[in-house]
């Protein structure tokens, strides 16, 4: 587990650190820039041998690592809580699975001995068979509770964790947001500034505007580092979710199996009359079918949980910028600018 996950935290972003006009501090800002601009994708991601290539989303988070290293700390948070969710959900899947087993048990353990219990008070063969038929029932209930009971703490604790992730990624898109709108308004601001320096004026917005589009990438690629684990998690719960129904039909076929060896090969039936014995042997097997299939169909894990625990409405998103219209804006006053500029010197001649 990482640092992030202990403190509960992000570093924020400073917006003094990006726009220091300190020439030291704006060269090592260039070279992160250069980082996503200047960085070649590799065309061909694998090595030339026969060992087997990285998975593909893999690859692209490294590619994305690569080019933005001051991210790690929000992305770390993000493959954190996609792996929490998956150990989450493979543990609920066993534990669901498992409980159903202990209720089969117990109602295969009062189908043979139910009645034997039941005459020592009742010493009728259907007053027998009813007392273990209610038996079961409340065995039913018991599961019922215990189940409601294992999904309610197994969505509570995704919800949280979401919450959590939800809160930093809401912080550290905010900042950049901030970043962004800060940053956009200073090339024009520093017209004051460079009244009479073309060149310094020319440069400092030049560096201004690689910082804008590089501010804005780094709110694209999170949002692509997150739909890749977002992806992962969506094929993780879809294989799972075969998982589930494999072990769900097992279970169903050794309980027909288990109920059908015991009718037909078992000396003495549990219950006097054979009536009786093959109706207890049958709510037996139909309770368990029941309770077997309504472990698979109920307190599942619907396949928008995660979506709609994290509650992505809430973010700000990179479209949201409007990087296009920002710059395209710039150079429309630039040219305006321009323009008048050049009208008044005529005026004046």
């Amino acid at each position: 587990m990482t640092h992030a996950h202990h403190d509960q935290s992000l570093k924020h972003l400073i917006d003094g650190e990006f726009l220091s006009p300190d020439p030291e501090a704006q060269a090592d800002l260039e070279r992160k820039i250069d980082l996503y601009f200047n960085t070649p994708p590799e065309i061909f991601p694998f090595s030339e041998t026969s060992s087997k290539p990285k998975r593909f989303f893999a690859f692209y988070k490294d590619m994305i690592a690569e080019r933005f290293p001051d991210d790690q700390d929000i992305r770390e948070w993000v493959s954190n809580y996609t792996r929490e969710f998956f150990g989450a959900f493979s543990r609920y899947v066993v534990v669901k699975r498992l409980t159903l087993v202990v209720a089969l048990a117990a109602i295969g353990a009062l189908m043979l001995y139910g009645p034997g219990l039941a005459a020592a008070m009742l010493p009728n063969p259907w007053v027998e068979v009813l007392a273990t038929v209610l038996a079961m029932a409340a065995v039913y209930g018991i599961y019922v509770g215990v189940s409601a009971l294992i999904y309610s703490q197994y969505h509570i604790n995704l919800e949280n964790r979401s919450y959590a992730l939800s809160r930093l990624i809401i912080q550290r898109t905010q900042e950049l947001q901030r970043l962004f709108t800060q940053v956009k308004a200073l090339p024009d601001q520093a017209e004051t500034r460079y009244a009479n320096d073309g060149v310094s004026w020319g440069a400092r917005s030049s560096y201004l505007v690689r910082l804008l589009m590089w501010v804005s990438a780094r709110m694209e690629y999170l949002e692509k580092f997150i739909q890749v684990e977002m992806w992962r998690v969506r094929r993780e719960r879809y294989w799972l979710g075969w998982l589930a129904l494999v072990l769900v039909s097992l279970i169903a076929l050794g309980w027909i199996g288990w109920v059908a060896a015991v009718s037909l090969l078992a000396g003495t039936p549990p219950v006097e009359g054979v009536a009786a014995a093959w109706t207890l042997r049958g709510v037996a097997l139909a309770l368990g079918l029941w309770l077997t299939t309504s472990s698979y169909v109920f307190w599942a894990t619907p396949i928008n949980l995660v979506r709609d625990t994290l509650q992505s409405d809430s973010w700000i998103h990179f479209a949201d910028l409007d990087l296009d219209n920002a710059i395209g804006d710039q150079i429309r006053r630039d040219k305006e600018r321009l323009v008048e500029y050049r009208t008044v010197n005529k005026a004046g001649a």
